[in-house]
């Protein structure tokens, strides 16, 4: 399978971890630090490349930080086409104490002029009639109009109609790109309520069956609506049905890129392996249990996710 992956808002995340409970306004002694690439779009592409997918990973790159993202994004089958923005590539800070808590401090990123924006948008343009997937993730950074990710919706489809198009964003970037109706959207259940607030069916959404029908009014058949909801498992309405998947037990080491691994698991499963719906789910959902199941940044193996299928469910709800 071959992906296209579009990531606006590259970033560095500076992850802190005290041996105490965090101090505000003095100082805090940091017991280590782990510095990993900070975006959904980096996270997907070394699940990708794990699973054995080609991936043309299209981003914006520059000041102190940017070589450093690009090395943390590098991985097998993945080929990175970075444009040059002088804002450079942003910095997280997240602060892990003892107990657990975590503070986070996040940069905006940009600002990106309208003439790197148009080199980016043409290098992945110029590419989209090679791939099956293009996956689209991230935050905006200043500079970009928030309607950005449904013009490149509608432009690639231009490339290539039979380009199966995913869309990983929140807020009015989510909201915009919807509109022309991506081939699927992965919210959390935050960002899912807000996207049907915003077309006003966030109402008396207490279970899944009520849950699945709000968003089989939002554009169900047309549109896969994956929401993962962390230990609770996820959902999944799409043409094919709609589906409660649980997660499997595991112990937990690491909060990051679940949601990232759940996405690219799918639809690696869904194109690569020809996988049915169900199916494909039970294997992402297996995916991001053992990514979380691994400290930091490591990634699970395959056999890790084989092990376990068994230990997760896919159930239709009839809503």
């Amino acid at each position: 399978m071959k992906v296209a992956i579009l990531n606006l808002n590259p970033g560095i995340d500076r992850v802190i971890y005290l041996d105490a409970p965090t101090r505000t306004g003095q100082m805090n002694r940091a017991a280590r630090t782990l510095l990993t690439s900070g975006s959904k779009a980096a996270n997907q592409a070394r699940i990708f490349s794990l699973l054995g997918d080609e991936v043309d990973f299209y981003t914006f790159t520059g000041g102190p930080f940017g070589d450093v993202c690009n090395a943390l994004t590098a991985a097998p089958h993945v080929t990175l086409h970075s444009v040059p923005t002088a804002a450079g590539v942003r910095t997280n800070t997240k602060i892990i104490d003892r107990d657990g808590l975590c503070t986070e401090f996040n940069e905006s990123g940009g600002p990106v002029t309208l003439g790197e924006l148009a080199r980016l948008k043409t290098a992945l343009l110029d590419g989209c009639g090679k791939v099956d997937v293009l996956s689209i993730c991230g935050s905006l950074p200043q500079g970009v109009e928030k309607d950005f990710y449904k013009q490149i919706i509608l432009a690639a489809r231009e490339q290539n109609p039979h380009i199966f198009v995913a869309l990983d964003c929140s807020g009015e970037a989510l909201c915009q790109g919807f509109s022309v109706h991506p081939d699927l959207i992965k919210p959390n259940r935050g960002e899912l309520a807000e996207l049907l607030a915003l077309h006003s069916l966030f109402e008396d959404l207490y279970t899944a069956e009520q849950i699945c029908t709000a968003c089989g009014k939002l554009g169900g058949e047309r549109t896969e609506i994956l929401c993962t909801m962390d230990a609770d498992g996820s959902l999944a309405v799409g043409p094919e049905g709609n589906y409660r998947v649980s997660t499997p037990t595991v112990p937990f080491r690491s909060f990051s890129g679940a949601g990232d691994t759940y996405l690219a698991a799918y639809l690696h499963a869904k194109f690569a392996e020809e996988k049915s719906f169900p199916e494909a789910l039970r294997f992402a959902s297996a995916a991001a249990a053992a990514r979380v199941a691994h400290d930091g940044t490591e990634l699970p193996t395959v056999a890790d996710i084989v092990a376990l299928l068994e230990q997760t469910t896919v159930t239709q709800i009839n809503s």
